[in-house]
């Protein structure tokens, strides 16, 4: 596999920081995760696509 082949995340140096949705969400439409102490919503949308507020 030359350099052309391999997924954005890969030639970004990130592949073992990449996870699927799935593993974060469960069964949920929504969770929190918190940066630099502050609390931010992701949730899944009716069409399938992320939103991130604080």
């Amino acid at each position: 596999m030359n350099h052309k082949d391999r997924p954005a995340a890969a030639k970004a140096g990130i592949g073992d920081n990449r996870y699927d949705s799935r593993q974060l969400f469960g069964n949920r439409q929504e969770i929190c995760i918190e940066h630099a102490g502050q609390a931010y919503r992701l949730r899944i949308t009716r069409q399938g696509k992320l939103i991130l507020t604080k």
